[in-house]
């Protein structure tokens, strides 16, 4: 009972900043407003054109190399904020509202960069285009950071308002800047749900809920849930993954590669970009999965573990994570023992989900010279997709073992499509086992983070998959504990039948919402609970061992 007090205490100081962008409507559009707002003109901020040409001439260059981030904006600089531009009007209550538009004419998208945001509480600031139809925000006080910047998703279209609603209260408090405004000539539109005409991905990619075996389907359908898309150097798209730790406590850690660039206050990250039908490497087209699952999104991160070794970068996310996504944290093997197969999800060319499968287990090979990255990085060689492929845009992407494990991320390589075909180029992922221990300090090496407490794990599973004995040890897995229904609407289940276990049961803030035991009821009520994403931890007190499982209460 020991071990589970002091897990107990550990988990109330894990605390996950509750700080993602919300979806609600903008504060202009509340009724009262309407006669106030209605008849302020907007002042609108033009950009000048893009040489579009010239963008794509390098475009086709840079793309051959997935070592380089894949470009798909023009960043234009700007001095735009509340103190020097827009126009703000006062609300009968005290209340006002600061509003500008940014027009980029032809942009499929833009996002902006605040080089000063410092919000006050009760503060937001929205964006969307003319009618409403698309609309992104809040961003609030909860977004604030040291280094008072932030950068947004991207926002349908190319004409944008940006609004500022200050409460009464903390009148002249705020502080808001434009430094960049992006045009987005090979992003996609959202809202628009625009699909294959517009530069996306190529033909030969299978989307994630593309079939990939039967021994890998199920693992799939549980780490997709930890794969994002991230916007990265305002113009520019990676992918990475969350990731478990030893203290199994959902800490925003996400795995990704170096040469995506610094983590820094202006990476934003979506989640769950999944298409609602599954075209597998046909010329057909990807179903968007609509504005519902379109505000996953979150801004904001710091760099934890760095190093060029094996081209890996750990990053904690400081912008939340909401309880009500459904998503998930990954596991890792750090053995460095070959994979029987390998499966990698990513987001080539910032497209929708995809997958890819090689069932050849992966090579050693280390020094490898890969394009833009000046040093030699060790790797996992992937001969040969045989199912799928990668491209720019997938960088820093997961490779999974056969358990679903994370054992690397992608550096670079040459694999590509071929009309609904690979090209049949390898490609290359840092070894997870070199990042773990790679250096002597929390700076870049994996361990630190990833094993807070020194268990001396060698595997771990994903989140919502309990933590089975450690394979590194001899031992084989236990029968995997289920809990079930998940998602439920109050009473969950163990699938267990014989052994006694405690439990706690904490939110994604770290706090302690309901303990107790199990010994001859197998069920636990969690019926008083709001609806939201809850982590359960079980503690055996019959065999011994413990694991966490991940609820979603309806």
């Amino acid at each position: 009972m020991r071990k589970f007090i002091c897990i107990s205490v550990s988990l109330l100081f894990t605390v996950v900043i509750f700080g993602q962008v919300t979806n609600e409507l903008p504060k202009s559009s509340e009724v009262q407003f309407s006669k106030t707002l209605d008849n302020v003109e907007i002042p609108s901020v033009k950009m000048a054109s893009i040489d579009l040409d010239v963008l794509k001439k390098e475009d086709a260059i840079n793309d051959l190399d997935k070592s380089k981030v894949y470009r798909f904006g023009h960043e234009f600089k700007v001095d735009l904020g509340i103190a020097n531009a827009g126009v703000w009007t006062e609300l009968p209550n005290g209340d006002r509202i600061w509003r500008i538009r940014i027009i980029s004419e032809g942009a499929n998208t833009l996002n902006f960069v605040f080089n000063s945001f410092r919000l006050p509480e009760g503060g937001k600031v929205f964006l969307y285009n003319e009618d409403k139809s698309f609309h992104l925000g809040a961003y609030t006080d909860k977004m604030n950071n040291p280094d008072e910047t932030i950068g947004t998703w991207l926002a349908d279209g190319d004409n944008i308002i940006i609004e500022y609603f200050e409460p009464k209260s903390v009148r002249g408090l705020g502080k808001l800047n434009i430094g960049s405004v992006v045009h987005g000539y090979r992003s996609k539109s959202n809202f628009q749900a625009f699909q294959k005409g517009l530069n996306t991905s190529g033909d030969c990619n299978q989307d994630v809920n593309c079939p990939v075996g039967s021994d890998f389907d199920s693992i799939k359908d549980i780490v997709k849930k930890a794969v994002g898309i991230i916007l990265v150097g305002n113009t520019g798209f990676c992918t990475g993954t969350l990731i478990n730790n030893t203290s199994r406590d959902g800490a925003p850690y996400f795995l990704t590669a170096n040469h995506c660039g610094t983590a820094n206050a202006n990476w934003a990250f979506r989640f769950n970009w999944i298409s609602t039908n599954a075209v597998c490497a046909t010329t057909e087209d990807s179903v968007d999965n609509g504005p519902s699952n379109y505000f996953q999104t979150t801004s904001g991160a710091t760099p934890r573990a760095v190093n060029p070794e094996s081209d890996v970068q750990l990053v904690e996310i400081t912008g939340g994570l909401d309880e009500d996504w459904d998503i998930e944290w990954a596991g890792w093997d750090r053995t460095g023992n070959a994979p029987d197969f390998v499966v990698g999800i990513h987001h080539p060319d910032g497209d929708i989900m995809k997958v890819c499968r090689e069932d050849i287990s992966p090579t050693i090979e280390d020094n490898v010279n890969i394009g833009g990255i000046p040093d030699p990085v060790d790797t996992w060689r992937v001969d040969d997709w045989d199912l799928g492929v990668t491209e720019g845009g997938s960088s820093g992407s997961a490779i999974f073992d056969q358990e679903g494990r994370i054992v690397g991320q992608l550096a670079g390589g040459g694999a590509a499509c071929s009309g609904t075909n690979d090209n049949g180029a390898p490609d290359f992922y840092g070894r997870f086992s070199v990042s773990w221990d790679f250096g002597t300090t929390d700076a870049t090496r994996l361990s630190n983070w990833l094993d807070p407490t020194n268990t001396g794990q060698t595997a771990l599973n994903a989140l919502s998959q309990g933590n089975d004995p450690d394979p590194g040890e001899g031992g084989e897995p236990s029968t995997e504990i289920v809990l079930y229904p998940n998602p439920t609407e109050g009473m969950i289940t163990i699938s267990e039948e014989e052994s006694s276990f405690d439990y706690l049961v904490f939110d994604i803030f770290g706090q302690v919402v309901t303990r107790g035991q199990i010994t001859n009821e197998r069920t636990i009520d969690l019926s008083s609970i709001a609806s939201g994403m809850y982590f359960v931890y079980m503690e055996n007190l019959s065999e011994g061992g413990d694991f966490t499982k991940k609820i979603i209460v309806e």
